[in-house]
């Protein structure tokens, strides 16, 4: 009998260590922040990325405003819908911007990026990367947005170039990735 419990033993201890095992291989499957290089290495890379003003986006649609709307341009400097559906963000003249919907998720309560965020902090790089960037708001009209970029270049071509990147969805608490997550 002492046998048997020596083996049973030594397959729970296996079992164990197996469990460990897999945990230690799924922490990749966590969403959290780590070190990154800058994706846009100039400014013209940031122009890029620049909001569309409305006469832009009339002019790559090849639309025209009505009487009506032009009227209310005038009046009020900005028609909301009048190129729905947007397929990017769009800077109406009185610098009113109209976003898509859904065009930028919601973020997580506790994230890095729901604070103001500066240069020196960790998150701000990234925040402007995805949030600006990627999501082409980024306004050459904006003293403050051209600081931003400023700081963003300068930091990609500092001695340490990386910097501490977070997703919209990552918060400080690491959850697993949707994909991983079972389907309902």
């Amino acid at each position: 009998m002492s046998s048997q419990i020596h083996r049973l033993t030594f397959l729970l201890a296996i079992a164990g260590l197996l469990t460990i095992s897999a945990d230690f291989a799924c922490l990749s499957d966590y969403d959290c922040p780590s070190e990154r290089a800058a994706g846009y290495h100039s400014l013209e890379d940031i122009q890029a990325q620049r909001i569309e003003t409305l006469d832009e986006a009339l002019t790559r649609r090849g639309t025209f405003l009505s009487v009506e709307r032009k009227a209310a341009l005038s009046r009020d400097g900005h028609v909301l819908g009048a190129l729905a559906p947007l397929d990017r963000p769009l800077r109406h003249p009185d610098g009113t911007v109209e976003m898509p919907e859904g065009w930028l998720p919601d973020l997580p309560a506790g994230h890095p990026w729901a604070a103001r965020l500066t240069p020196s902090d960790d998150a701000f790089y990234s925040w402007f990367e995805e949030r600006i960037l990627d999501a082409k708001l980024y306004d050459p009209a904006s003293p403050q947005h051209v600081a931003f970029a400023e700081a963003y270049l300068a930091k990609q071509s500092s001695a340490s170039p990386h910097f501490q990147a977070w997703t919209f969805a990552s918060t400080t608490e690491c959850p697993k990735k949707k994909s991983m997550q079972p389907a309902k």
